[in-house]
């Protein structure tokens, strides 16, 4: 009888330990993932972002590296990206944009940020 009631009592927490395992990994469902800065397809968002920024302002920028990148899957694909650009003739500086990509494959700017995005290096 004790036996049975141990069995149980560690089975319990056993089942208890693994609920919240499970939920603490798992990837809250339409959140930002975050992707290699080499992605191929967040490489095309941030070239897609500084040609839309530069034309928006009238300047030339230059995307001189990706720093961080995240992605969010919702109906189509948001990329959060971290830049490193050039504006014409100043120094560079680092921007946090979005992009969204919708289903058919068409970009748009979101947002452009002049911003320290805290330097990950993944």
């Amino acid at each position: 009888m004790k036996t049975d009631r141990r069995i149980s009592l560690i089975i319990s927490a056993l089942a208890v330990t693994l609920t919240f395992v499970i939920a603490g990994s798992a990837q809250m469902v339409g959140g930002y993932k975050q992707i290699a800065k080499t992605d191929a397809d967040a490489h095309a968002a941030a070239v897609f972002a500084v040609g839309a920024e530069g034309q928006k302002d009238g300047l030339s920028i230059e995307l001189m590296s990706v720093q961080q990148a995240e992605r969010q899957v919702v109906a189509g694909t948001n990329y959060r990206l971290c830049l490193s650009v050039t504006a014409g003739s100043e120094a560079s500086m680092t921007v946090r944009t979005v992009v969204y990509r919708d289903l058919k494959g068409k970009y748009k700017l979101t947002s452009w940020t002049e911003e320290d995005c805290g330097g990950s290096d993944d």
